[in-house]
């Protein structure tokens, strides 16, 4: 073979060999790292439930059963480690304080309430967790008090003009009502309950059209999460019903007050504004048998006794 022939072949045998010896040696190292790591010592599990998450867990579950006491038993033994550090200290302060309301250990509550916002750096709204507190316990001048205190300090949070509209609902001034939960929705205008607040205090005010508007807005922007918060939407659907009926839209409402039934069928308000949507329609006996249901429930309904004593039907 002549010393051209020997040039070419090797360089055929280099061109169809070297790839293979590359893939052949990629292979073999891949294989022996794959050994190699086999042999290292497995990760350290990660820590799942340290002493705070099992006493938090078990607290939630005495909430969970209504054990109220308990679960205060379980925060205070979470609050006996000083060294925790303030975020947590707080949050469980805010937890104890719920247990001690439900278990009606008020001046307790309150207490914890107070000291969660001693702790620094102060998280502005618990002014609001704080008012939302006053408010449930009738207290309404300190609720305001705390809930101006919150817009104050964080005028971007939304919750505490809603919460004032809470307040001036309480107190039957529905007007100042609408200006707070109105300022709520220029804040954040996403969220369902401040379209649904204002609904209500419109329906107060007879303004009905302006309330079936929010109403709308309330149930399309809550449809998505209907399956999941569903009492909650039918609040909604009770009050564009209200707002229908008074509107003379009998058919629209008895729909609305159908889905609040579906949801909560004892409601003895839907029933008797079923009925009187039912007489709107002239469906005497449909009426009479909403009537009847709601005092079956509700013996001091007096939209369902008025509806009898109109159709002269005895209760």
């Amino acid at each position: 073979m002549t010393r051209r022939r020997w040039i070419l072949l090797s360089v055929v045998l280099a061109l169809v060999l070297v790839p293979f010896g590359f893939y052949y040696g990629l292979k073999h190292w891949t294989r022996y790292r794959i050994i190699e790591l086999a042999k290292l010592p497995p990760e350290p599990p990660l820590p799942t439930d340290d002493p705070l998450t099992v006493l938090t867990k078990k607290a939630r579950l005495a909430e969970h059963a209504r054990d109220y006491r308990t679960a205060v038993d379980l925060y205070t033994q979470a609050l006996e480690d000083g060294s925790r550090p303030p975020v947590v200290r707080r949050d469980l302060i805010r937890q104890r304080a719920w247990a001690y309301e439900y278990s009606h250990q008020y001046d307790r509550a309150e207490a914890d309430y107070d000291a969660a916002l001693r702790i620094e750096p102060v998280q502005l709204d618990f002014y609001s967790k704080r008012a939302f507190y006053f408010l449930r316990r009738g207290r309404t001048d300190e609720a305001l008090a705390d809930f101006r205190k919150g817009a104050e300090l964080d005028p971007k949070d939304s919750g505490n003009p809603y919460g004032e509209g809470e307040v001036y609902g309480q107190l039957g001034q529905h007007e100042k009502a609408v200006e707070r939960y109105t300022e709520a929705i220029r804040l954040n205008s996403t969220v369902t309950t401040y379209y649904r607040e204002r609904g209500g205090a419109y329906n107060y005010l007879g303004r009905y059209t302006e309330a079936l508007a929010d109403y709308d807005k309330a149930i399309s922007i809550g449809f998505s999460f209907s399956s999941l918060f569903p009492r909650e939407e039918a609040m909604s659907n009770l009050g564009r019903g209200y707002a229908l009926l008074q509107l003379e839209k009998y058919r629209r409402a008895i729909d609305d007050f159908d889905v609040v039934l579906k949801v909560v069928p004892r409601s003895s308000t839907a029933l008797a504004w079923r009925g009187a949507a039912w007489q709107g329609l002239g469906n005497r006996d449909k009426a009479v048998a909403d009537y009847k249901s709601a005092l079956a429930i509700d013996p001091k309904s007096s939209r369902a006794i008025d509806g009898l004593r109109s159709l002269d039907e005895p209760r």
